[in-house]
């Protein structure tokens, strides 16, 4: 768990009756989950005094669950999942429960957004976001719940051809633990099936950003070609890449805490090329890429219009 505070509450048992939990990432949501169902309720208790919701059930519902009596146990555990998605009515609703929680009930609110101050929960709030820089030490213990060593060289070279992208990571260590390899270096990485020595998805980024239509498209289906990188992947580090663009840009031209200096270097020569508008419009078209990938069923055609669309914002034909 990345919060060591929240980790010392789940060593008392979270004896508070209500705790909201946030994270942009909803695996660092889940994981806290799991650690908060063993340390509110033990092994049988869970069949009796455990119940979730989310932003589809009925508040009548969620506020008979928390005010039932636990059954052979200290106390009930209740979970709102996606509590961003609540109604501002159903928040209302539950606003005096907020305010008079019981005693007998541990309520643990997971939202993909901190509380508004306008809400005034009479709660604890964790944070679970990660800093770039933590990533990799995240990354390595990620790993090594699963029984995974990871060296310094792989973890760099899973971060050049992934990004920083939570569930990327994920992804290729699932990749990962299906060979038969227990430590994984920066040539396992290089290697694997999964990746592309010849280009990485920065390659296709410098490609993009430098208006060069053609390289950009045989990067797209060097990367492609025998799925050695999924539509998905491409496009989740595309705009992880965009994203870094963009804080060279806003930081106008400097170069920003933890960038590696090649990184950097690429970048800051297109800043002036772009303007704010620029990346107002990279980003719509990488949030309807998404969009079309998952609902289309064509992956490739929906990548090849992406790239014709961000090469529009190219300075070089």
């Amino acid at each position: 768990m990345l919060n060591k505070a929240l980790q010392q509450e789940c060593d008392r048992g979270l004896p508070d009756p209500l705790y909201y939990i946030w994270s942009g990432e909803s695996f660092f949501l889940e994981d806290a989950l799991s650690v908060i169902v063993e340390a509110v309720l033990a092994d049988g208790a869970q069949d009796f005094n455990f119940d979730t919701f989310d932003s589809s059930s009925s508040i009548q519902n969620i506020l008979d669950a928390v005010s039932t009596l636990p059954f052979m146990a200290r106390k009930r555990l209740v979970v709102l999942k996606d509590f961003h998605q609540f109604s501002a009515a159903s928040v209302k609703a539950l606003k005096n429960y907020f305010d008079d929680p019981s005693l007998t009930t541990c309520l643990v609110v997971l939202s993909h957004k901190a509380p508004k101050a306008s809400a005034k929960m009479n709660c604890k709030v964790f944070g679970l976001n990660i800093k770039d820089w933590d990533i990799p030490k995240w990354l390595k213990g990620a790993a090594a719940k699963k029984g995974l060593r990871l060296t310094d060289d792989a973890v760099s070279c899973l971060i050049e051809y992934v990004g920083y992208d939570i569930g990327l990571l994920l992804m290729e260590i699932e990749k990962l633990l299906l060979s038969d390899k227990k430590t994984i270096t920066g040539q396992d990485i290089a290697d694997s099936t999964s990746m592309v020595r010849d280009f990485t998805s920065f390659d296709l980024l410098n490609s993009l950003i430098g208006g060069q239509k053609t390289r950009a498209f045989r990067i797209l289906n060097a990367m492609l070609a025998g799925n050695a990188f999924e539509a998905t992947v491409i496009l989740g580090t595309l705009n992880w890449h965009y994203r870094q663009f963009y804080s060279v840009w806003h930081s106008n031209g400097k170069r920003p805490a933890k960038m590696r200096e090649k990184t950097f270097r690429t970048l800051v020569k297109y800043v002036h090329a772009y303007r704010e508008d620029n990346f107002l419009e990279i980003f719509r078209n990488l949030h309807e890429a998404d969009m079309g990938i998952k609902s289309s069923g064509r992956p490739k055609v929906v990548l090849e219009i992406l790239l014709i669309r961000l090469l529009q914002k190219g300075t070089l034909n």
